[in-house]
């Protein structure tokens, strides 16, 4: 079998269909629809079957394709560590990390690193998409195995209003409080957003009304809330408290937003030197 033939396995599980997935790699169908069959051959076993949603993996097929998926990135981490060889410290930093991260920590870590490596080149996503070597992100409460964490800091996030919001003038704000109130916060499937919808459930109270669904936690954002009644959610950084922001009195059994920071790379990964002195760095800044 030769790694092509796992790109092409690959390619159809991604479009679930042979025909997609041959125009996404450039082949013909009937050369894609060939090197299934070659590989089916090979390991006995049918890896695909036709359902009302396209080609979809058999229950050998998922199995297969998960280690597929390993072989592949294996594959790719060792291309990268030979070309980090033949160049030395020279290379590429695909650097993700969580819109709600101190922006001070990304990008004066960033700044150190262009500094000390000026052949090195840095690609910065303001997300946890895409191939990334790095991620700064917050630790999930219950790990996950396939990913290794190497942990920053510790702090607590905040509902924060405009600072003539009606609800600082109470001492104590609960989440009923909270319920007839505009949002601005991330989209649905953001660990935040998820948190803070979570704890509405838990009382039995209907979710934030979000009104403003963005990117969350730029200074600009923040902006958007000055004047207004509504609220979101923010880190301890200054930027809300520059743009007229502050903290509403809620306590933790209302709503637990302490979280862990660290850089997430996948178990076992190849981390070449510009990787490994980026969190060397990241964790001069936060020491």
């Amino acid at each position: 079998m030769e790694t092509r033939d796992l790109e092409y396995l690959l390619s159809v599980d991604t479009h679930h269909s042979i025909g997609r997935a041959a125009e996404a790699l450039g082949l013909s169908q009937p050369a894609m629809t060939k090197a299934i069959q070659r590989v089916e051959a090979q390991v006995g076993l049918l890896l695909f079957e036709r359902t009302a949603n396209g080609m979809s993996p058999t229950q050998a097929g998922a199995l297969f394709i998960e280690r597929a998926r390993r072989i592949q990135l294996e594959y790719e981490d060792a291309l990268k560590e030979m070309r980090g060889i033949r160049t030395g410290q020279h290379g590429v930093l695909r650097l993700g990390y969580s819109p709600s991260m101190p922006d001070a920590l990304v990008l004066g870590a960033c700044r150190q690193l262009v500094r000390e490596r000026p052949a090195a080149r840095l690609r910065l996503r303001r997300r946890l998409a895409g191939e990334l070597d790095l991620a700064i992100a917050p630790v999930p409460r219950q790990r996950v195995t396939e990913f290794t964490v190497v942990e920053l800091f510790n702090d607590r996030l905040a509902v924060v209003a405009d600072e003539a919001h009606p609800l600082h003038r109470r001492t104590e704000v609960g989440l009923p409080d909270l319920v007839e109130q505009e949002w601005l916060l991330p989209e649905p499937h953001i660990a935040l957003r998820q948190q803070v919808e979570a704890a509405f459930h838990k009382q039995g109270l209907p979710e934030p009304d979000v009104r403003i669904e963005a990117d969350f936690g730029s200074t600009p954002l923040f902006h958007l809330i000055r004047g207004t009644h509504m609220l979101t959610v923010s880190g301890a950084e200054a930027s809300a408290v520059r743009a007229g922001l502050r903290p509403l009195s809620l306590g933790l059994d209302e709503l637990d937003l302490r979280r862990s920071v660290g850089v997430v790379s996948r178990l076992g990964a190849y981390l070449s030197p510009l990787a490994q002195r980026m969190i060397a760095v990241l964790q001069e800044h936060v020491g």
